[in-house]
């Protein structure tokens, strides 16, 4: 069967990716449950969901700037490690794709092995520490040696989704090494690794995309997305600052501020928790003009979770030049950020910007005392690694 890996092959791709996100949702929360966060199932149904608007608004022409867009879409709405994760896979292969109507069956080899080694770098993971990765990486080299012997592109992607799948089943047996599965050592053994039985479903979501027959959109994209909406929303708070909607670029240049301090970003997944936190490091602080400081916790429309475009916003509000250095309350939290700094040019952030490997209140606290004197971003830096070892009996 001859498959042209078009702009019409890859929506319905993503189309078949998202019902197929819709349909399991509950059971890769369960997956999640017994090692993670309970929120894997229902963070991948909201990104997926609510990108099917933006393609709809969009339309790219070109299979390249449709991964990226929704990779974009992922980085910035989906919270939890989900959504900088997925959007890495989507986005990086979007840009080996480039601006090509129609894709080579090699090139897409080429862009899945570029995903892997993008999702490898952001998380720090490698085969068998039972991730995402455990799935991807047989994938992309199954791909490839089926492409290498000969077949055509509909059986490279068929022994991709096998590799996929096998991948999957095997991190069953593994001790998860990273990720917050990892916290739980040998009691993570025995269980599926949430993130490759994802990917097993995205990667056989592109094989399943070579029947010309599926749907370019998700017909019930519309309706989950207004439903997941209703019962996750939380409401913003009336003094919080205006946010950008999903999707829309923070303006995020500012002429450096003389006489200028290093900055303090507080990322949570919780809106409520970051901004008390800032709070509270700034009535530590013990002066009335502390350094900068900004919160950037939740979505944007006030729900549990992570954003990018918040992040970046936060980090424009406190850059004055000096650096801005930013604390994080969990692993999925300090992924998109890794996820920003992989590109400080294209995301509009200062080059001196770094993450604080610190407790969130404790670092926060040292973080804004010593910027608010006038510490330089490696003293800010060195407070929050003191800051980890307080003891506290």
């Amino acid at each position: 069967m001859s498959v042209t890996l078009d702009t019409a092959f890859f929506r319905r791709f993503l189309a078949r990716a998202t019902q197929v996100f819709v349909a399991e949702a509950a059971h890769l929360t369960d997956l999640d449950a017994a090692i993670g966060d309970a929120d894997h199932g229902a963070n991948l149904k909201r990104g997926f969901t609510s990108a099917g608007r933006v393609i709809a608004d969009e339309a790219p022409a070109t299979p390249g700037a449709l991964l990226t867009a929704v990779g974009m879409h992922l980085t910035n709405t989906v919270g939890g490690a989900s959504g900088p994760l997925y959007g890495t896979v989507l986005r990086r292969m979007g840009k080996v794709l480039g601006e090509d109507p129609v894709v080579e069956p090699p090139a897409l080899g080429k862009a899945l092995t570029a995903a892997v080694a993008s999702v490898r770098r952001l998380g720090d993971s490698a085969p068998g520490d039972a991730t995402m990765v455990d799935a991807l990486a047989p994938a992309a080299e199954a791909y490839t040696s089926a492409l290498a012997d000969g077949g055509d592109v509909v059986a490279a992607l068929d022994a991709a989704a096998r590799a996929a799948h096998q991948g999957a089943e095997a991190t069953v047996p593994l001790q998860a090494r990273r990720g917050r599965a990892s916290y739980l050592g040998e009691r993570s053994i025995g269980h599926q690794d949430p993130g490759a039985a994802s990917s097993a479903m995205l990667i056989t979501a592109l094989y399943e995309a070579t029947d010309t027959g599926l749907p370019e959109v998700f017909e019930g994209a519309e309706a989950e997305e207004e439903a997941t909406s209703e019962g996750e929303t939380a409401a913003a708070p009336a003094t919080q600052s205006p946010q950008p909607a999903a999707g829309e670029k923070a303006d995020v240049k500012k002429e450096p501020k003389e006489n200028g301090r290093v900055g303090v970003v507080l990322v949570s997944h919780s809106r409520d928790v970051a901004a008390s936190t800032a709070d509270l490091a700034k009535a530590l602080v013990g002066t009335g003009d502390p350094a900068p400081v900004a919160a950037a916790g939740g979505l944007p429309d006030g729900g549990i979770g992570t954003s990018a475009e918040l992040i970046r916003r936060a980090i424009a509000d406190v850059d004055e030049g000096k650096g801005v250095v930013v604390l994080c309350d969990m692993g999925s939290a300090v992924l998109t950020v890794k996820e920003i700094l992989a590109d400080p040019a294209g995301n509009g952030v200062p080059e001196d910007l770094r993450i604080a490997d610190a407790p969130f209140v404790e670092g926060a606290v040292a973080a804004l005392v010593t910027a608010s004197v006038g510490g330089d971003a490696d003293m800010v830096t060195a407070a929050t690694d003191d800051a980890r070892g307080y003891r506290k009996v």
